[in-house]
């Protein structure tokens, strides 16, 4: 009486390297959404940033003067989150131009600023 089969001990070996397979898929994957909640996270801060610019840009061209220098924080909702800018003007070696720069941070329940995103901008008088 010939009867094929697997031993105890090759069923066994077969589902420690399939439990380690499955542990080493799942830990990619969990790697991969967080990477891809990063790059969505860091593409909204940078909207966000882009379009506090654009506007400043679209007011100032209907103002003859400069803008003025300093720093402010304002909050906008973009994404479903609230966004913290943090935008800072400083006066260029030219009178008629500004340096801006929004710094772009998500409001979370731990009130932990940090910054996202940043972008630096000229905007002119004109």
């Amino acid at each position: 009486m010939n009867v094929a089969g697997f031993t105890l001990v090759e069923v066994l070996v077969a589902l420690v390297v399939f439990a380690v397979l499955g542990f080493a898929v799942t830990s990619r994957v969990g790697d991969i959404v967080n990477q891809t909640y990063g790059i969505e996270r860091r593409t909204v801060a940078h909207w966000v940033a882009e379009n506090h610019v654009n506007r400043m840009r679209i007011t100032q061209r209907g103002v003859d003067q400069v803008l003025p220098t300093g720093r402010e924080k304002e909050r906008v909702l973009m994404g479903d989150r609230e966004w913290l800018l943090e935008i800072s003007i400083e006066e260029t070696s030219h009178p008629w131009l500004r340096r801006v720069e929004v710094a772009v941070a998500e409001v979370t329940e731990q009130e932990d600023e940090r910054f996202v995103d940043q972008v630096i901008a000229f905007i002119g008088r004109y």
